[in-house]
């Protein structure tokens, strides 16, 4: 995955914006670029299935934090992080364990 560096605030733009355009700056660490990405507004509204992936997102973080604040859970989480070599930080490792074990 490229390291991307959020740029901002931006001085300013060349070329042709227009009000409803939502422009997304960042600088590519490893190449060097600088790049801008025009996000345009969302015309249809969101269907059932990404409805329930958004549910699913918000239910996973949300179980995230309450697992990394009980001290039953947390030493045995630590050594199976410490075990593990996939996942750089604790918190993505109990994060992606939350999002296997989530049923809904």
């Amino acid at each position: 995955m490229a390291q991307v560096e959020y740029a901002f605030p931006v001085e300013k733009i060349h070329g042709k914006v227009a009000k409803s355009h939502k422009i997304g700056f960042a600088h590519r660490t490893a190449s060097k670029l600088n790049y801008t990405t025009s996000y345009g507004v969302r015309t249809t509204p969101f269907s059932e299935k990404e409805k329930a992936i958004h549910a699913k997102f918000t239910a996973v973080s949300a179980a995230t934090r309450e697992r990394m604040q009980d001290p039953t859970r947390l030493p045995q989480d630590q050594q199976a992080f410490a075990a593990q070599s996939k996942y750089k930080t604790f918190y993505r490792f109990i994060w992606n364990m939350e999002w296997a074990a989530y049923e809904g």
